[in-house]
């Protein structure tokens, strides 16, 4: 009988996660917010925060993914009973739980690892240390992903995701915060997805370091997206002080102020752990940059630039 593995969340990572299980032979449910969904899958919709209804879409299930994520302008509100909604039914389930979260509970960025203490700078990193702790505090099999800044096809939140291609392929300039040379870690969201899915496929628990390729600049990523894209990528700096008076009318914008330190200091993040522990890395940049760009063309068309 094939195993009934749990996806909270639709999105940029949980349909990914969704993919590489089917393809696994796995059966899929996808629990979402909204009615609908893939018809590759069984879809059912439901408030992560309930944990009774978390509980029942996982009746059953050897695995809970939580790949769930409010916007950044509902974490206050939102972001731990969604964490503990999640945690509480897929407990109730009897399921083991593996969790997608991100690096935000470090403060000193320079060589981010397991072992770390948590010391986080902003509201937002206060928040998921908060989440992080009361999980490891459970008697309960839990295994957290942390992953860096994605990229990779698909992704409309990604700092340097949609929006980049959109204005390079149209040959505009494209928005960028920080410091562009400071060395910064990304993760390839079919890299997180596999990653995820390898710590579903055993019982894993604690924090993991989720794959990354060698640490290059921001200005590389967009150097390795020019070659591959075919256009140039121009720039333009957004100071803090636009962002936040942009966020008078956009929330979201607003609230990644407090983020934008991330892009200003070394970020690098030390995943040996997760390959010693499961012999694989993440996919080489030239495949993951090609695989990414090619989607972008296909979605957003190549502009004609004059020579």
């Amino acid at each position: 009988m094939k195993e009934l593995h749990v996806v909270l969340g639709a999105g940029q990572i949980g349909s990914l996660v969704a993919e590489q299980l089917l393809e696994k032979g796995h059966r899929v449910r996808v629990a979402r917010r909204t009615p609908g969904g893939d018809a590759r899958f069984e879809n059912v919709s439901l408030d992560v925060r309930d944990a009774d209804a978390v509980a029942r879409a996982a009746e059953g299930a050897t695995v809970v993914y939580n790949c769930t994520n409010p916007l950044y302008h509902q974490w206050n509100e939102l972001l731990l009973p969604m964490v503990k909604g999640s945690a509480e039914g897929a407990a109730k389930a009897g399921a083991r739980l593996v969790v997608l979260d991100n690096l935000y509970m470090y403060g000193d960025n320079s060589r981010m690892h397991e072992a770390q203490p948590t010391s986080p700078v902003s509201k937002k990193g206060k928040l998921r240390e908060e989440a992080g702790e009361w999980l490891l505090s459970r008697n309960q099999t839990v295994a957290i992903g942390r992953a860096a800044d994605f990229f990779g096809p698909r992704t409309p939140f990604a700092m340097f995701g949609e929006r980049v291609f959109q204005r390079a392929l149209a040959g505009r300039a494209v928005e960028v915060f920080g410091d562009l040379d400071q060395p910064h870690s990304y993760a390839y969201t079919v890299d997180v997805a596999r990653a995820l899915v390898t710590l579903g496929s055993r019982e894993t628990r604690g924090v993991w370091m989720l794959p990354v390729n060698p640490t290059e600049t921001t200005q590389q990523l967009l150097d390795r997206y020019s070659k591959a894209l075919g256009v140039p990528v121009r720039t333009t700096h957004v100071p803090k002080w636009v962002l936040r008076t942009m966020g008078v009318f956009a929330k979201q914008l607003g609230e990644t102020v407090e983020m934008i330190y991330q892009w200003e200091h070394p970020y690098v993040v030390d995943d040996s752990k997760f390959r010693a522990a499961f012999g694989f890395g993440a996919t080489p940049w030239d495949e993951a940059i090609r695989a990414t760009t090619d989607w972008a063309i296909g979605a957003f068309g190549r502009a004609s630039f004059a020579a």
